[in-house]
């Protein structure tokens, strides 16, 4: 296997991984989450999970994490103006 089927290989089960995250979060949301925002929950969680397990890479996911709870919280609006109003 080469390099270039190895990162194709890890980039596939992540992106699994956030699919049955975005799954989750929408079942257990009730659709709260809007369909768009699930998946950017899941790489969310992900990130964390990242940042939580590599000390050399914490500036890039703590980057990362802040634009990925910016994008939710402007996905998110929506849901929660239509509920307060």
């Amino acid at each position: 296997m080469d390099i270039g089927q190895f990162i194709k290989n890890v980039v596939d089960a992540i992106l699994s991984f956030s699919d049955f995250i975005a799954e989750e979060i929408s079942a257990l949301t009730n659709g709260f989450l809007p369909e768009a925002a699930v998946n950017e929950v899941g790489i969310l969680i992900l990130l964390v999970i990242l940042r939580l397990g590599f000390d050399y890479a914490k500036k890039i996911l703590e980057i990362l994490i802040v634009i990925f709870v910016i994008y939710i919280v402007i996905q998110l609006l929506p849901s929660i103006i239509n509920s307060i109003g």
